[in-house]
């Protein structure tokens, strides 16, 4: 349905735009990707090992038209999978807008804002209608319909469309993954909500975002038992509400930024002796920072994520939700984000709200620290990154209270890796990269897994 939704908007862009335009452009891409991971967990069965191969190929095209009555910015990626075939996918923008009276009436994908260099991979944005109208240094959309399915993007879901059961061990299948995760299809909620992106004196930059989400029972963690179906509420009233206040500061080749996540909601759940109703409450908190340098050559941020955890009674049963977490993983690694899934909270996904008990890198409350650096010298970019990801406490009692220290546990995840691109041409329009990176566990847990990847890419405009 989606798939014919977007043909259609594309089919129309093209007849209402035929009258004289500006600029208008449109760029073909290619790329090859060979990809090689190799692993194992603490034991030596064979089952603990983990060894895959993937070659995906990519090919996808941008079109942008416009005049001054209506604007087409769309943006389709196709992927070969070894068990679905070819694949689409829209690009991060994908819509076609009607300007009238100072406002874009669009229809299709439109991405939120570009964030700071350090979270460049957690993206979000609308699918469906939304308005949005430029001020004096003031953006502010409102998603009237948006089909939430998680901002899906080939740069997110290349790796995972080749099949996640081919990249984990025996054990580890079995407790991640569902039935659903076989299937290459996404569900949707809906979702609603306004924001708004300002900069005064291209200094200090300021963000406000509020979103609210239909969740019904929707995932693993959010689906209804039958003691809350027989309520008189069903769980279909299911809800969850963001807000997220960002402030950011640059001077000269220096940035400052922080952003603060409130997340409120309700699930309706099976009856608990420790709970007055059926329903688990949503009330969580999360801070991130980012912190850097830049210039034409250089960009070197250090960064951080800091969500609370949930409210547990002393069996460790959960009584509160903690922060909800809404969009794109965080995490650029690409085995870490889309062989393992792992999220650093409990996370809507493309599957719903997910929650995992697990040992494993999963959808589990985590704090992030690390720092990346990224150059680019004589059509030569080189870059390298670390993280550091602490899993918060998930067992005894916990009163959900937001607190670093005593909520860290002994388990953790450092990730890391280096990689270097080669733009043969002045205008970059073809690329060869090389990545090399992996991450490793604590010893009670013993997981160690590394990646390669080569990619080749070329775009015609």
């Amino acid at each position: 349905m989606k798939n014919i939704f977007f043909l259609f908007l594309f089919l129309s862009a093209q007849i209402l735009s035929s009258e004289e335009v500006k600029d208008p452009a449109l760029e073909i891409y290619f790329q090859w990707i060979l990809f090689r991971t190799q692993g194992r967990v603490s034991n030596e069965k064979e089952s603990s090992r983990i060894s895959a191969l993937s070659s995906p190929v990519i090919l996808g095209f941008k079109f942008e038209k416009y005049n001054e009555k209506f604007k087409t910015n769309l943006e389709w990626t196709l992927i070969s999978t070894p068990n679905s075939g070819v694949i689409f996918l829209p690009g991060k923008n994908s819509y076609f807008g009607v300007l009238y009276k100072g406002f874009l009436w669009g229809a299709g994908r439109k991405s939120d804002s570009e964030e700071f260099p350090a979270w460049s991979s957690w993206k979000d944005g609308v699918e469906g209608l939304f308005v949005e109208t430029d001020l004096d240094r003031i953006k502010i959309r409102f998603d009237v319909l948006d089909l939430y399915r998680g901002f899906p993007l080939i740069e997110n879901q290349w790796l995972k469309l080749q099949g996640r059961d081919s990249f984990l061990p025996k054990h580890a299948r079995d407790e991640l993954l569902t039935d659903k995760e076989y299937s290459p299809t996404s569900q949707s909620r809906y979702r609603a909500g306004i924001s708004l992106t300002g900069n005064k004196e291209d200094r200090f930059v300021y963000r406000f975002r509020a979103r609210y989400l239909s969740l019904g029972d929707w995932g693993r963690f959010g689906s209804d038992t039958k003691e809350s179906k027989s309520e008189s509420v069903e769980g279909d009233r299911d809800y969850l509400v963001e807000w997220r206040l960002g402030l950011g500061f640059l001077w000269k080749n220096f940035y400052i930024s922080g952003d603060f996540f409130l997340s409120r909601g309700i699930d309706k759940t099976g009856y608990h002796p420790a709970r007055s109703e059926r329903s688990i409450p949503i009330s969580g908190e999360a801070l991130r920072f980012d912190l850097g340098f830049y210039n034409s050559y250089v960009k070197i941020s250090f960064f951080g994520f800091l969500p609370d955890r949930e409210k547990r009674s002393p069996q460790g049963d959960i009584l509160e939700m903690g922060f909800v977490g809404m969009g794109a993983s965080p995490i650029s690694n690409p085995i870490l984000q889309q062989v393992w899934g792992f999220y650093p909270s409990a996370w809507i996904t493309d599957q719903g709200l997910e929650r995992e008990e697990t040992n494993f890198p999963g959808k589990r409350p985590a704090n992030l620290f690390g720092w990346k650096a990224e150059g680019k010298f004589l059509g030569i970019s080189p870059g390298i990154h670390f993280t550091y990801i602490g899993f918060l406490k998930e067992e005894n009692s916990s009163s959900g209270l937001w607190a670093i220290s005593r909520n860290m546990q002994n388990k953790f995840l450092r990730e890391a890796g280096v990689s270097i691109a080669w733009s043969p041409l002045e205008d970059g329009s073809a690329k060869i990269e090389l990545d090399l990176g992996g991450f490793e566990s604590d010893e009670v847990t013993g997981l160690r897994q590394w990646y390669m990847l080569f990619r080749i890419g070329g775009v015609w405009k």
